[in-house]
């Protein structure tokens, strides 16, 4: 039930304004800014370069979320387990811009862009030399300790992996860049 939850949550973002879920961070955007229920989008001020903030989120997205997670599932037959590939990226696009996304790898319905599902974007932007912008776009439910974490390390406070996703659920977490 878990499992299936998890996908509809990483579905809504793929199947409330289309029926193709998005191939691209761009499309990504576009479709949290046109206002589909269940996704979001959320700015926060940090007082904090953008390179210091950019970089923090960076390394820390690329030791957290590249993770597999492991948890049961109801089937027809019986209890399984059933095993979910995170992954992340980071651009930095310009001197003053950078993106950082997450991927769910599994196949659940629509074409799948390489690497998975868009499940969250955080695009960072320098607003001066002191303060940068963060503007996450994502599933509304089940990613907020992932947010929080992004917000976090971009703030400078603390560099801990969140559970992720959702909280401390009955799952195990591989992570691939300890």
């Amino acid at each position: 039930m878990r499992a299936i939850l998890i996908l509809i949550l990483a579905g809504t973002i793929a199947g409330c304004a289309t029926t193709v879920p998005p191939q691209s961070v761009e499309e990504l955007r576009e479709e949290v800014r046109s206002g589909p229920s269940m996704i979001i989008m959320a700015e926060h001020e940090i007082t904090r370069p953008f390179s210091q903030a950019y970089n923090a989120v960076q390394i820390n997205a690329e030791r957290c979320f590249e993770v597999t997670v492991t948890m049961p599932s109801a089937q027809e037959h019986g209890p399984k387990v059933k095993s979910i590939r995170y992954r992340t990226d980071s651009l930095q696009t310009s001197e003053t811009t950078g993106e950082t996304f997450v991927q769910l790898d599994s196949k659940s319905f629509g074409p799948m862009p390489d690497g998975g599902y868009f499940v969250l974007l955080a695009d960072i932007e320098a607003m001066s030399t002191e303060k940068t912008k963060l503007t996450i776009y994502g599933v509304l439910n089940g990613y907020d300790n992932v947010q929080e974490s992004i917000i976090a390390w971009a703030k400078g406070n603390h560099d801990d992996c969140p559970r992720f996703p959702m909280g401390s659920l009955d799952k195990a977490l591989t992570y691939h860049n300890p």
